[in-house]
């Protein structure tokens, strides 16, 4: 039995039949050339020509910036600028005044006088005749309300709430959960006007009606009776119609001149 350590390759034919070298010999399996000795190999010639050519190129060098980090965006800028808005405010009937001037000691306390600037109870002078005397005097003009200038946030809104005497906003829409709305401004004009509140000029208060009997109680006419024709509130005049010799006669007063019998 024949070996696979015996197995070789077919020994090839020379083309020109040539005999084979004494001895059995076998030819070379490759044909690659061996150098001669003193002779460069290849490979070594190859680096040499390859450091030469790397001696000779330009150097580039290439400088690495480094990255940077994207930068933040900006935060958004306000829809508008915050300015303070007047809010109103239930309290208790009749303790309107009380509940200002604890509301104006808290503020100062905790420090909120730039956050709520204003605390007022509306009121309007009133000028009367009373016991044939004229008088003026301050009459609240929404009783069981207080107005509040502020600028409205979850510390003030609880501020507020939390001042003995204070019901609620108005116009909280019936949710505990939702800030109040402020009032409108032609809300506010009714309320104050033009005039500072508190400072305007007094409304005239005339307690009796057209068609009223009346006493006059100054001037020509003193201690006639007469029936009230007309009355200009604005400017505080009353027409009464007087009998004088038998005759009606209209007579032009000021509405403090006469008084109701």
């Amino acid at each position: 039995m024949e070996s696979l350590d015996n197995l070789t390759a077919p020994i090839p034919t020379p083309s020109d039949g040539a005999p084979l070298p004494a001895g059995g010999d076998r030819p070379p399996a490759t044909s690659a050339a061996v150098p001669a000795e003193g002779e460069p190999a290849a490979a070594e010639s190859e680096s040499e020509s390859a450091s030469e050519a790397e001696q000779s190129a330009p150097v580039v060098r290439i400088t690495r910036t480094p990255r940077q980090k994207p930068a933040k965006e900006a935060a958004p800028a306000p829809a508008g600028p915050i300015v303070a808005r007047w809010y109103a405010v239930r309290v208790q009937s009749n303790k309107e005044d009380t509940v200002k001037r604890n509301m104006e000691r808290k503020i100062e306390l905790r420090g909120l006088q730039k956050k709520i600037l204003q605390v007022v109870v509306p009121t309007e002078k009133v000028a009367e005749i009373k016991n044939g005397k004229k008088r003026t005097r301050q009459v609240k003009t929404y009783p069981g309300y207080v107005l509040v200038e502020m600028f409205m946030d979850d510390e003030t809104w609880a501020f507020v709430r939390e001042i003995a005497g204070v019901g609620d906003f108005v116009g909280g829409g019936g949710n505990i959960h939702q800030k109040p709305f402020p009032l409108r401004e032609d809300e506010v004009n009714k309320i104050f006007g033009l005039e500072v509140p508190g400072q305007g000029e007094a409304k005239i208060k005339i307690d009796f009606s057209v068609g009223d009997k009346v006493k006059i109680r100054e001037g020509p006419f003193e201690n006639f009776d007469g029936v009230v024709e007309e009355i200009n509130e604005e400017k505080g005049l009353v027409r009464v119609t007087v009998t004088i010799f038998g005759r009606a006669t209209p007579v032009e007063l000021k509405y403090w001149q006469v008084e109701l019998i």
